[in-house]
């Protein structure tokens, strides 16, 4: 993996589906060795989530690529005193169970620093471990929803939406991160661990941006306002000749001004002109409006031309791009956040590196070097981590197989 910062740092990874993959992925992204750990049956659930090639999942890959894998079978006595052992020779263990599911298997933080003084414990939770309503379950369309994103999200005269993509899972898995890194820093100073928490309704709610100060100032909840904001005209993703939807975010009146000029309605640009609180006032109570003679303009342009008098004026702008345009983009193919995988199951595929440039380098996906591109098989570590970390024998190993501690590949086969 060569040089990374989190180099020598090692992770028990007991987090399945997103949220929690999605931050020991960032992890080993920055040099911890992360080692899965999986339960009966068929181990992390998105094993089974599209899209699939013989057998194998995309979905699985792009979060658990470079990581390992042993299946352990936790509610085994067994089992309990194989993972106490390995808490011994590792720095973070991290889940994303439901609240007191730790408790239940005899492995809360407690008993985890009975072992490993040094140990941190990092969790997410849809809604935490306590308050009222931390026994709910949580997932990210309802982390969103009870954070206040999906009321910000659409039209004002739509239901609310969530966002596409499951940021709720992402920004809590970030979130974690982010203080597991600072657990460790603090560890250099007293030797001792850290129990850390991320609440995914916690998340959402920090990123609310301005709605959440204006609320407790005016006591009135912003509607969602789609692609608009009242700091400027135009504002929106507006349609060209060619097909392609263009974002415009024209901030300032004389930019305002010089737009409309050049777009032929001066009407509108007298009108509104003025750099003043009441002209800006004016312009965003009539935001609907000049956003549609500014879009009955770009419909008759193609958007290289639109973006074009944007960039003249310094107005930020840019084409709305789908993904299948981003995995060939040349500018985040130069920055190396696209990794192009010659995978021996999924086939050649393309996935995202992390965002975070040391010195102008990224630490994501090695190309060349399998042991830090390739996903794990389930199980496919219990030999070498129980052998080396443990200093198990082969014949050890076998019995906890036969008495279904262990197991590699799906229970049913």
């Amino acid at each position: 993996m060569g040089n990374r910062p989190l180099n020598g740092i090692k992770v028990l990874d007991l987090t399945w589906v997103y949220s929690g993959p999605h931050c020991t992925a960032l992890l080993r992204d920055f040099g911890a060795d992360v080692v899965k750990v999986e339960g009966p049956g068929f181990g992390d659930h998105t094993r089974l989530f599209p899209p699939m090639n013989d057998g194998a999942s995309g979905y699985f890959y792009m979060l658990n690529h470079g990581k390992k894998s042993i299946a352990l079978n936790l509610k085994q006595p067994r089992a309990k005193e194989i993972f106490l052992e390995l808490v011994k020779q590792f720095d973070i263990v991290a889940e994303n169970f439901v609240p007191g599911t730790m408790e239940k298997l005899g492995l809360s933080y407690d008993e985890l620093k009975k072992a490993n003084p040094g140990i941190i414990m990092a969790s997410i939770y849809g809604f935490g471990s306590f308050g009222p309503y931390s026994s709910l379950p949580g997932v990210d369309p309802v982390a969103q929803a009870m954070g206040g994103l999906m009321s910000l999200t659409g039209l004002p005269e739509t239901p609310p939406l969530k966002t596409g993509p499951a940021v709720a899972d992402a920004i809590a898995g970030i979130y974690l991160a982010a203080g597991i890194m600072a657990a460790l820093l603090e560890r250099l100073k007293t030797g001792l661990g850290k129990r850390i928490e991320v609440s995914m309704m916690d998340a959402v709610f920090t990123v609310l941006e301005e709605s959440i100060i204006r609320a407790s100032m005016t006591g009135d909840a912003l509607p969602a306002r789609g692609n608009t904001d009242p700091l400027g005209a135009p504002w929106d993703a507006f349609p060209t000749k060619d097909n392609h939807w263009v974002m415009v975010c024209s901030l300032g009146g004389d930019r305002f001004y010089n737009i409309y000029n050049k777009i032929g309605r001066s009407d509108l640009a007298e009108e509104y002109k003025g750099d003043g609180p009441e002209a800006s006032v004016k312009r965003a109570n009539d935001l609907r409006l000049l956003n549609k003679a500014f879009a009955e303009w770009s419909i008759n342009h193609d958007a290289e031309d639109l973006m074009a008098m944007m960039r003249a004026e310094r107005v930020p702008c840019g084409i709305v791009k789908d993904v299948t345009e981003l995995l060939d983009d040349p500018h985040l193919i130069a920055r190396n956040m696209v990794a192009a995988i010659d995978h021996p199951i999924l086939g050649q595929v393309k996935t995202y590196n992390q965002p975070v440039m040391f010195d102008g380098q990224n630490f994501g996906i090695d190309t060349s070097d399998p042991d830090d591109y390739m996903d794990p098989e389930l199980g496919e570590h219990n030999q070498s981590i129980l052998g080396e970390m443990l200093g198990m024998d082969e014949e050890t190993i076998k019995s906890l197989y036969a008495e279904k501690v262990l197991w590699a590949g799906r229970e049913e086969e």
